[in-house]
């Protein structure tokens, strides 16, 4: 966790809280290593003071000249803090630093973040502390320092009778609401990452995986080489710095545009606008790039998560005797298991693609749908479908809906039929299961 989460001031139990149910959660490794800040990296600086930062004194205007030597150049610093190790955007240490050490101390204080009884025991300072599961080194190093300019800062504060006695209504801290905060958190947008885009990762990796495309580098240099192996964090982390996925400019993404073909990709088209893969690309860039520019405000900026999860596996489904009058046409399929007495509430599996008219053929590989926090979500990770019998429902969108609004979902106005299907589902393309087209 990044070395200083906090709250405002008003809802700071709550944020505590959620921080310590969240120290588990993975965290984003490979984030922009933050620059060092200025009010912390004057090594002469820490040399001259040394053990007299961190020791406890009563000497007048001790804690006043600590706070303008360590803490106030906090505040003004360019730079970031090593918050940002943590949060890619809501927090920062400068959030909790005044230009005032009286309003700083006691804003502080009445937060509850700062314990006057056991100065080395207050909270800011265990945040300031915290370190994600792969720290950076040079992070580290700003942590540190910041930890040792706040508690030096501290221990002689508190022996200050002035300070204590000091009343201020000030309020301090990030002024948004908790919830934007935590949905800043890089463990949660790592989450969102690995959900929306891993998962998708084995469509692509042909041509953008070292195990498998030899021959593309070969071809076309390392840079194809954007996957990397069992790590979804260094991956998001290159995906961002090569400009596959493009913060500024969220529709530039490569990751959109080349697979829809919006510009020349060696793969082919993978992807359509308005599918089930764009509708899940689209929402964690864009949900990404407001997040680095810290566009969400309240509560209800905040976009909601998908109700369905979705895995892509190497099970195949075949779809014979399309009319050619769909071709080049957007079809979903849709399967639905047999539970003994009446086909599944939920979708278990679903695809979609482009036909191909000319062969009167539809053909892909299926991915594996659950309701969030539902039993079969967990059992699905397994990438496997069990044997049995299936309602597959098709739907194709016959008037490009999709394009003009990706957000869009297919119908019961879109319903060309279904058919029941019967199968084991062996994964494999040289293995894939077969089904006619309903008769209409």
């Amino acid at each position: 966790m990044r070395s200083f989460q906090l709250v405002i001031v008003s809802s700071v139990v709550l944020f505590l809280a959620s921080c310590q149910q969240d120290s588990a959660s993975p965290k984003v490794a490979g984030e922009a290593e933050p620059q060092t800040s200025s009010a912390v990296t004057n090594e002469s600086t820490l040399e001259e003071t040394g053990s007299a930062v961190t020791a406890a004194g009563s000497g007048d205007g001790e804690a006043l000249a600590l706070f303008t030597r360590r803490i106030l150049p906090i505040l003004q610093a360019k730079k970031p803090s090593s918050c940002t190790e943590c949060h890619l955007s809501g927090v920062e240490l400068a959030d909790y630093i005044q230009p005032d050490q009286e309003k700083t101390f006691t804003s502080l204080m009445n937060a509850g973040l700062i314990d006057v009884e056991s100065p080395d025991d207050s909270k800011i300072l265990k945040f300031i502390n915290r370190r994600p599961d792969k720290p950076s080194l040079i992070t580290d190093k700003v942590r540190q320092q910041e930890l040792e300019a706040f508690q030096g800062w501290i221990r002689a504060a508190a022996k200050d009778p002035d300070l204590i006695a000091a009343k201020t209504s000030d309020p301090i801290g990030p002024q948004i609401p908790d919830e934007v905060i935590r949905h800043a958190r890089k463990d949660r947008v790592l989450a969102s990452f690995i959900e929306n885009v891993w998962t998708e990762v084995g469509r692509c990796a042909a041509c953008h995986s070292p195990d498998q495309n030899q021959k593309q580098v070969k071809e076309n240099g390392e840079q194809v080489s954007w996957i990397t192996l069992r790590d979804p964090q260094t991956t998001l982390q290159h995906m961002v710095d090569a400009g596959i996925i493009n913060t500024d400019d969220p529709l530039e993404s490569m990751l959109l545009t080349k697979p829809t073909m919006q510009v020349d990709h060696g793969g082919g088209q993978k992807v359509v606008v308005g599918d089930r893969t764009y509708k899940q690309f689209r929402r964690f860039i864009d949900d990404y790039a407001s997040v680095v520019h810290g566009s969400y405000r309240t509560v209800a900026d905040i976009p909601a998560e998908s109700d369905e999860l979705s895995i892509v596996t190497d099970i195949w489904l075949k779809i014979t005797d399309v009319p050619a009058k769909y071709d080049q046409m957007l079809l979903q399929a849709d399967l639905y298991r047999w539970t003994g007495n009446e086909w599944s509430e939920h979708r278990v599996a679903t695809s979609d693609r482009l036909v191909f008219g000319k062969g009167n053929l539809w053909q892909h590989s299926l991915s594996l749908t659950a309701p969030r926090g539902s039993t079969w979500a967990k059992e699905m990770n397994s990438r496997r479908l069990p044997g049995g019998k299936y309602l597959l429902k098709l739907y194709i969108d016959q008037t490009g809906k999709l394009q003009k609004d990706f957000r869009v979902e297919l119908g019961d106005g879109d319903s060309t039929g279904q058919v029941e299907v019967e199968s084991q589902w062996p994964a494999g393309y040289g293995k894939m299961t077969a089904v006619r087209f309903p008769a209409n």
